[in-house]
């Protein structure tokens, strides 16, 4: 039984280009849609996450189905210390979930594959229906938060975590800002580590999760994990602002 006070540790992980080497969601739009001029357009703020969504999914080549697109998924290269990582978790009793703002279509084959489809995944999904082109559903909307995300990775943290819960979060880019501020432990490479120093957010820079188990291994060991002052004021805030 937890003691009152007592911390707990809870990891939440992005997926394209954390957990998957590319970008799966990038590279298949390039491949089966048009990316541009759409991720030019959304990146100058000519196009909020949503219309972005709207656009590349209603422009995917004329038979792209969810059987391609999973066979495309399965194909893509995947850190090759995740599913190590995934298991040290379990192991030791740190729920692990996966917060992304891409689509569960191509998500599930990869964690399918992995062996891992017992971990928590918050995602947008993609509807196919009677070979109209798939429509984006985002059940992971906040209109309360100003990421560029659809599917809001920081209300996906909160809503599954109580006070007395150190929040590791894991990313590489422009959709893992939000969730980066609102962490106590926070891994970051790419976007989000510049973004990190920009922005004074404490971090563990890494290449690959290989970093990650060595570090988390040995903040276990010692038990060095701990509140994060800011993190805490930014999630009280979050809590008012919903």
């Amino acid at each position: 039984m937890k003691k009152t006070g007592e911390l707990n540790l809870a990891v939440f992980c992005d997926f394209d280009g954390t957990i998957t080497k590319p970008d799966i969601g990038d590279e298949l739009f390039k491949v089966y849609g048009s990316f541009e001029p759409y991720h030019s357009q959304l990146k100058e703020g000519k196009l909020n996450i949503k219309n972005y969504w709207q656009k590349v999914c209603s422009e995917l080549k004329p038979g792209t189905n969810a059987e391609i697109i999973k066979k495309f998924a399965e194909d893509a290269e995947v850190d090759s210390y995740f599913r190590e990582f995934a298991v040290f978790c379990e192991d030791n009793n740190i729920p692990l979930s996966i917060l992304s703002d891409g689509f569960d279509v191509y998500i599930n084959p990869v964690m399918k594959k992995l062996e891992l489809e017992r971990i928590s995944i918050y995602c947008n999904i993609l509807k196919f229906c009677n070979g109209s082109p798939p429509v984006p559903v985002y059940p992971y909307a906040s209109e309360s938060c100003d990421c560029m995300c659809a599917s809001c990775k920081r209300n996906s943290m909160l809503n599954n975590v109580d006070d007395d819960t150190v929040i590791v979060y894991v990313g590489d880019d422009y959709s893992d800002f939000c969730g980066a501020e609102h962490s106590d432990i926070v891994f970051a490479k790419k976007n989000l580590a510049a973004y990190c120093n920009e922005n004074r957010i404490p971090h563990y820079p890494y290449s690959t999760f290989f970093d990650i188990l060595r570090i988390m291994k040995d903040i276990l060991k010692k038990k060095k994990y701990k509140i994060r002052h800011q993190a805490k004021i930014k999630r009280k805030q979050a809590f008012e602002a919903e």
